[in-house]
């Protein structure tokens, strides 16, 4: 009988245990509901480290982001929008790539920038990259960028330390920003005096290559290498005295001459090659995409005359033609060098110009041993 209500009373003991912890389950649950924030966390003892919630804020703090990356970011948002529907039109697409953007320069407090920044064509366009050059100024945390042709472009570049735009440079892209109307003469084709490359057949624009593929400067005026992030390699655009830009792409092994620096017209800028850091159609193999552009975007190449040749742009292709002769895409293109206007009265030396290789007679048309 004696064990019999001792085995009782061991079970009632283990029923009321198991009662109360039931009943204290039940009300940390309501207290303390799942998911909660002010659920008890266990404190580590002396020697084992302080105590830190896995939510904690400072675990999800961003890392600062650079000024250059600001910059970036925001020269791409202004391009976009400023020049992404002229370079949507030209490409004939509804949606643009994100812009490259190449800084030249950075003061030493980080306040002033300037640099270039490019469109790329889409895959298959033969259309050259939409390019501009940028100056910028630190606003707080933000950045202030004005693109060539845009109203505080100016404004901005007359302001900016000669650190970052040198005095002699700051006057010749015053002169590009202003986009006036020029003649264009004294323009060659971007290589050597006399020797013949071929015209290569594009969609649109200008194409050349073979001869010794050294891309000479068309004109004179001050470089500037765009798309790249190695200076040996991109497009290069070379700002012209009366505000012209002359437009080389598809090039490699580029000048050392530094971003800024002046070029004369038959300078060295590159070779032909078919590297395209900037985007564009399938590279028809070494060649050199030439082309004109101010700051308000490219310059039609219809009527223009360069090396000797007038250009005539028709849908899908172009053709060049002097004295009667016209060369069709895919055949070889005399460069005759630059050949001045036609004046009114011929010169009584009946010289020519000096400029004008021997490879052309006196009378302007082709000697017999073209």
């Amino acid at each position: 009988m004696v064990r019999l209500v001792n085995r009782v009373s061991a079970a009632g003991t283990a029923i009321v245990v198991a009662l109360g912890l039931v009943l204290a389950a039940i009300v940390e649950q309501r207290a303390f509901p799942v998911g909660s924030s002010h659920r008890p966390v266990a404190v580590p003892g002396p020697g084992r480290g302080s105590a830190r919630p896995s939510s904690s804020r400072s675990e999800h703090r961003r890392k600062p982001v650079s000024p250059a990356t600001l910059l970036n970011h925001q020269v791409q948002r202004v391009a976009v929008s400023e020049r992404g529907p002229a370079a949507r039109s030209e490409f004939g697409v509804r949606k643009v790539a994100s812009p490259v953007v190449r800084l030249t320069r950075l003061d030493k407090r980080r306040t002033w920038a300037f640099g270039t920044e490019a469109i790329p064509p889409p895959r298959g366009s033969s259309a050259m990259p939409e390019a501009s050059v940028f100056v910028a100024r630190a606003t707080g945390s933000t950045w202030k960028v004005a693109l060539a042709g845009a109203p505080e472009f100016a404004a901005l570049l007359r302001k900016a330390p000669v650190s970052v735009v040198p005095a002699d440079e700051r006057s010749a892209l015053l002169r590009y920003d202003a986009s006036v109307e020029h003649a264009r003469d004294g323009l060659m084709l971007p290589w050597t005096a006399g020797q013949s490359w071929t015209l290569v057949p594009t969609e649109r624009g200008l194409s050349f290559g073979g001869g010794d593929g050294r891309v000479l400067a068309a004109t004179s005026g001050r470089l500037y290498r765009l798309c790249s992030p190695t200076p040996d390699r991109g497009l290069v655009l070379v700002v012209g005295a009366d505000g012209t830009a002359t437009e080389y792409y598809q090039l490699d092994q580029l000048t050392e001459v530094p971003d800024g620096g002046l070029v004369q017209r038959g300078d060295y800028l590159g070779r032909t090659s078919a590297d395209q850091p900037c985007g564009g159609g399938a590279a028809l193999g070494p060649l050199v995409r030439f082309g004109l552009r101010n700051a308000d975007g490219p310059i039609a190449i219809d009527g223009l005359r360069i090396g000797g040749w007038t250009l005539h742009e028709i849908p899908g292709s172009t053709f060049a033609e002097h004295d009667g002769l016209r060369v069709e895409p895919g055949n070889p293109l005399l460069n005759f060098g630059i050949t001045a206007t036609p004046s009114p009265s011929p010169s009584k030396s009946g010289g020519r110009s000096p400029d004008v290789p021997p490879l052309l007679g006196p009378s302007g048309g082709l000697d017999d041993q073209t």
